[in-house]
């Protein structure tokens, strides 16, 4: 069986970070569906929700960036 590589360098950074939102979702559902305690349950949603706002906020300070880079040239 072959197995494809994905090669993340050549991907856009949109698609990149639907993906990462993507996984941050899906690990959500996760949790809140296999985790019985709930304390432990809002702590891993409290967790992955700190990480989706590091992402979100990388993104947009690498927006700025190529924004500012456009404007000087």
């Amino acid at each position: 069986m072959a197995v494809e590589r994905i090669d993340l360098e050549r991907m856009s950074s949109g698609k990149r970070f639907l993906i990462a939102f993507a996984v941050y979702a899906a690990l959500a559902a996760v949790a809140w569906t296999t985790l019985p305690d709930q304390k432990f349950r809002y702590a891993t949603l409290a967790i992955l929700a700190m990480f989706a706002l590091r992402t979100w906020s990388w993104r947009r300070k690498l927006e700025r960036d190529e924004q500012e880079d456009c404007d000087h040239d």
